[in-house]
């Protein structure tokens, strides 16, 4: 083993990350008279996570530079604005999902105003702007669920089964098993529940950030 060779090769990056759905989110801040509020989107009801709220942000495609051109690539479709519009801040970090996905967080300001926005109404019903100082005053309610792996996928429509006998693993493998529980933050505005991912950032950046 040629240990320098090792030593160079090491770093402090996210392991098996080519087996995950990577991603990129922008975290939006715009500026109306003199408040600074969160832009967020609603999703449309025919797209996956149909009617849930979050914030700009999809999958990376091989023509991105980087995840931040991933970030700024999605919000420019969504909301129908120009990179111009964009002043992205820095990055806020990386979440992990147990479901196998990673995200890539960014923060940044949208310069144009709330009228100038073209949304698309394919992956976007309506945008949401909620002051910063809301979630400043009003904490998350914290719940809990329990992620459960189930032992089979989909191939082409197909239920492939985990060949967990076959490898001779113990029992427990062969059914659903569950992982460990964790917290979800929920916060609730007006009509709306925003939670999961987008509490998440949303938490991060209240409390470390802002």
């Amino acid at each position: 083993m040629d240990r320098q060779k090792v030593r160079e090769r090491l770093n402090d990056g996210i392991i098996a990350r080519e087996k995950c759905f990577n991603s990129a989110v922008l975290a939006s801040i715009i500026e109306i008279d003199g408040e600074y509020n969160f832009l967020l989107e609603k999703r449309s009801k025919d797209i996956k996570q149909g009617g849930e709220i979050s914030f700009p942000g999809g999958g990376w495609e091989k023509n991105d530079k980087n995840f931040e051109d991933t970030a700024i690539r999605e919000t420019v479709e969504e909301l129908g604005i120009s990179p111009r519009d964009i002043e992205v801040l820095g990055k806020l970090g990386t979440l992990i999902i147990p479901a196998g996905v990673l995200i890539e967080v960014y923060v940044g300001e949208i310069l144009c105003r709330v009228e100038d926005l073209n949304i698309n109404l394919k992956e976007v019903e309506e945008v949401l702007i909620i002051p910063v100082d809301y979630f400043r005053n009003n904490l998350p309610k914290v719940e809990k669920i329990t992620v459960q792996m189930h032992p089979h996928y989909k191939l082409d429509g197909k239920r492939v089964e985990f060949p967990a006998k076959y490898y001779n693993l113990p029992e427990k493998y062969h059914e659903p098993w569950d992982g460990r529980e964790r917290e979800v933050y929920m916060y609730k505005y007006n009509k709306e529940v925003i939670w999961g991912i987008t509490a998440d950032i949303i938490y991060e950046i209240i409390n470390k950030i802002i």
